[in-house]
């Protein structure tokens, strides 16, 4: 089971400028901790795996101190900050559009009730 939102991102440029990025947010009840987010952008995706827990905290409050974080900006505004080697990503997105994907997951697995299957991620890993 899962919960899939195709929706659009702003990407910030380094001068102020946005440019819109077709985003899709994944929850997959089989990795209850994670959330996959896809971005689209001139042909080539991107992917990023981020927690669950980090994006509901980051509704409300600075979130995140590694290569995901998440801020308000306004009451309807997050600025998500992807950090990898080499770059710094930098989006801005609605923050009703989060708050609804959440919910759903919320829905599908509740907080509290998550669990790792230890034995199936191992026999995926080590095919």
């Amino acid at each position: 089971m899962r919960v899939a939102s195709r929706t659009v991102f702003d990407f910030v440029r380094p001068d102020g400028s946005t440019a819109p990025v077709e985003t899709e947010l994944i929850y997959q009840a089989e990795d209850p901790f994670a959330v996959t987010m896809r971005f689209r952008s001139g042909g080539k995706v991107a992917t990023w795996v981020m927690g669950r827990d980090l994006l509901a905290e980051g509704l409300g409050m600075k979130a995140g101190d590694g290569d995901v974080r998440l801020r308000p900006l306004s009451s309807r505004v997050l600025l998500l900050e992807l950090v990898s080697d080499r770059h710094m990503t930098v989006f801005r997105l609605p923050w009703d559009t989060l708050r609804n994907f959440l919910d759903a997951a919320y829905r599908l697995v509740p907080p509290g009730s998550e669990r790792f299957d230890a034995d199936a991620f191992l026999s995926t890993v080590l095919r």
